[in-house]
């Protein structure tokens, strides 16, 4: 997969997948954690939302569109079950190209044993052991490297954090591939505004810093759940929002989809194409959004 010999790579992006829990799921009164407060929360109402016919017809467009490497910016679980984690390991096999994956809160609800829940998507995250994050992954000219936000959290709280270690890698992983185009997944997304603070990433300020001062051709987010198109603040770096890829919504931005992004270099850089299509059962596939733009400098 090298830009220089072919026309563009073309990166499929998806997040908040959100697959349905096992069948045999206990009631919620059968845990003594938040865990309670989000099993209630989906038998009344998200499983109503999130639905296996809107992931499945993501999964065949995006294979339609035969992209070179899949991106999910995590929330492949609801609660953060063991059996969890082995359903989406089973999903993840099932996808039609490579695939690279970082964690969601609801992957890190609770504090669980890395080895038993985490660990069984290691095959999709570069091996990396629990600590090892970020991971990078290069495939000729592109660099992805992958960002852990996932922490546990109180009730009613979705908040990511980086932390220091972190940060300080990251800033030695982008600096090592400032010749190739560099791609950061995240789960929360390092920007104020795009979802409540109760959801924000709490060392978004640094992790935003890290980004803008050593440089990057995009930054993919997912858990807003919205198709949205921002910067990295104080650069023109593009950080890039998308659809849950299983959410029933009334609003248009929200209807399940994902992000095609072709990525080709130039002589003054990386183009990238960015399309987004959404679906709904009513009204069919869309595209709802197109754009192109260069980046020069690693620095948009």
């Amino acid at each position: 997969m090298t830009l220089t010999e072919t026309p563009s790579v073309v990166l499929a992006h998806l997040s908040d997948v959100h697959l349905p829990p096992p069948a045999s799921l206990p009631s919620w009164r059968h845990f003594t954690n938040k865990r309670a407060l989000s099993v209630a929360s989906w038998k009344r109402h998200r499983v109503h939302r999130h639905l296996p016919a809107l992931s499945d017809a993501i999964s065949d467009d995006m294979k339609a569109a035969r992209p070179d490497l899949i991106l999910n910016t995590g929330d492949l679980t609801n609660f953060g079950l063991r059996d969890e984690f082995s359903n989406a390991a089973s999903w993840l096999r099932t996808m039609s190209a490579p695939c690279l994956v970082v964690p969601g809160n609801h992957d890190a609800m609770v504090r669980e044993p890395w080895q038993e829940t985490t660990a069984q998507w290691a095959n999709w995250m570069e091996n990396s052991a629990e600590g090892a994050f970020p991971y990078l992954r290069e495939e000729g000219d592109l660099a992805i490297i992958g960002v852990n936000s996932a922490v546990p959290t109180p009730p009613f709280m979705a908040c990511g954090y980086v932390g220091a270690a972190q940060r300080a890698r990251l800033a030695t992983l982008l600096d090592s591939t400032r010749d190739r185009c560099r791609v950061v997944m995240i789960h929360h997304p390092p920007r104020a505004g795009l979802v409540p603070w109760r959801k924000s990433l709490l060392d978004l300020k640094a992790v935003a810093g890290v980004i803008a001062q050593h440089g990057a051709a995009m930054v993919l987010h997912g858990h807003s759940h919205d198709a949205t198109l921002s910067t990295i603040p104080g650069t023109a770096i593009p950080l890039i929002g998308v659809p849950s890829a299983s959410l029933q919504s009334s609003r248009p931005w929200r209807h399940s989809g994902w992000n095609r992004i072709a990525i080709a270099r130039q002589n003054t850089g990386w183009e990238i194409d960015l399309t987004t299509r959404q679906f709904t059962r009513e009204t069919g596939w869309r595209c709802s959004r197109h754009r192109n733009w260069l980046i020069r400098d690693g620095r948009g």
